[in-house]
């Protein structure tokens, strides 16, 4: 009885923490009187926890303001670098890792191309990326270690479980590697999740409760946001729409299926069908990119015109049916193909316009990306943030195997320091 009274205590303080931290977290100055009002805990409650997160370094006074009554009321602020995040993006063409302070914004970012898809190599150079961005850091102030891959992955387990773009990858320990590597709480998830929840916080989705992101490249991936939460699914496979079917006979994908919706939206895709065409009008060579594409379209060229419309209205009539049945908020393009703006999203719109309910559309918005290639590695570090430091009822439901671990409690980094 005594020792199960103790757990509960130290489980309602655990909770006191993370309530009193994502309340300073999310204001630039509070003071003790706010926190109480904001969390209901006890003013002695309050003043013990914020009392440890001075001594830690965590949080710091700035000033104080006057009152109508009694004495200045003491001003807080959290210290950004107290501790750091590491979010990554492992894909078949980049690793990108990116080095956080508490608000997830970067402080340092390190991009590199991929060569060999093989696991070991992507490993090997996945740790050089991660030291390089972490170089004159001691490890024991990184809260943890996020990694975006564009697969499909069981994040409890930390394995990807399947990737058509990551050739081999099948059934493989991505995290327990990493963490055996790094010594870090890690958390392996989705692209498009990851991008979805780093819009969602940090980007060009801040202050919508419900929506959904797409990524527009060599595949489509997506990730949704409903009621302020990410929704993963029960096998944590939500939102992939590039295989919604919008064409029961169309080209075959990478899936199997016929007429998926990454068969005529991708850049692939983008490209194969301006490439075609240019044979077709003036028998053209087939080495144009993706950026001469765009740039020849932003200079008025019909032919990159037109194909950016039909792929922009192939994602309208995919997505209108997501609209109805949602109600969303708002709708965020981002990937490769969203350097090309208004010139996708005009037919996309008009097409969601015709497909889908005006009661859906009146307060939607359309917008693009605005952490952009960041997106997936700001979401991963973001989604570390919240599961260590979030109150339970925001928590999304990773699953890391994080216990003891957090901004106020830690174990010991097992590679607190690099090995040589």
């Amino acid at each position: 009885m005594v020792a199960a009274s103790v757990t509960h205590w130290e489980s309602a303080r655990e909770l006191s923490r993370r309530l009193v931290f994502a309340h300073i977290r999310q204001r630039q100055r509070t003071s003790h009187t706010e926190i109480v009002n904001a969390t209901g805990l006890s003013k002695a409650t309050v003043s013990s926890i914020i009392a440890e997160m001075v001594a830690a370094g965590l949080v710091r006074e700035v000033g104080s303001e006057s009152v109508s009554v009694g004495r200045p009321r003491v001003l807080l602020q959290l210290v950004p670098d107290a501790y750091l995040l590491l979010g990554a993006e492992l894909a078949d063409d980049v690793c990108r890792v990116i080095l956080t302070d508490l608000y997830t914004r970067p402080l340092v970012k390190v991009t590199r191309p991929v060569g060999d898809l093989a696991f070991a190599p992507m490993v090997r150079l996945f740790e050089e990326c991660v030291r390089e961005a972490t170089a004159g850091v001691d490890w024991a102030r990184i809260l943890g270690l996020g990694v975006a891959v564009p697969a499909q992955v069981h994040p409890p387990s930390g394995r990807v479980i399947f990737s058509v773009h990551l050739v081999g990858w099948r059934d493989v320990p991505l995290g327990p590697e990493l963490a055996g590597r790094f010594g870090w709480p890690t958390a392996i998830v989705g692209r498009g999740h990851a991008a979805a929840w780093g819009e969602a916080g940090c980007g060009a989705g801040r202050g919508a409760a419900n929506l959904l992101y797409v990524r527009v490249g060599g595949g489509i991936g997506a990730g949704l946001v409903l009621n302020r939460q990410l929704y993963l699914g029960s096998n944590f496979l939500a939102a992939d729409v590039g295989h919604f079917i919008v064409q029961a006979e169309g080209e075959v994908c990478g899936c199997g299926n016929r007429g998926c919706l990454e068969t005529v939206a991708s850049t692939r895709a983008f490209l194969r069908l301006v490439r075609r065409r240019l044979r077709e009008m003036a028998g053209e060579p087939e080495q144009l990119t993706l950026e001469q594409a765009i740039a020849a379209a932003q200079r008025g060229d019909p032919l990159m015109l037109q194909a950016l419309n039909e792929v922009g209205r192939w994602l309208g009539q995919a997505l209108a049916s997501t609209v109805n049945l949602l109600n969303l908020d708002m709708i965020i393009v981002g990937g490769p193909l969203a350097q090309a703006g208004e010139m996708l999203l005009q037919p996309l719109c008009e097409e969601l316009t015709q497909r889908s309910l005006p009661v859906h559309l009146n307060h939607m918005k359309v917008v693009l990306s605005e952490l952009r290639e960041d997106a997936p590695a700001i979401g991963a570090a973001s989604l570390i943030l919240n599961e260590l430091t979030a109150p339970a009822d925001l928590l999304t439901p990773l699953q890391l195997a994080v216990e003891g671990v957090g901004v106020f409690r830690r174990k010991e980094v097992v590679a607190a320091s690099p090995r040589s």
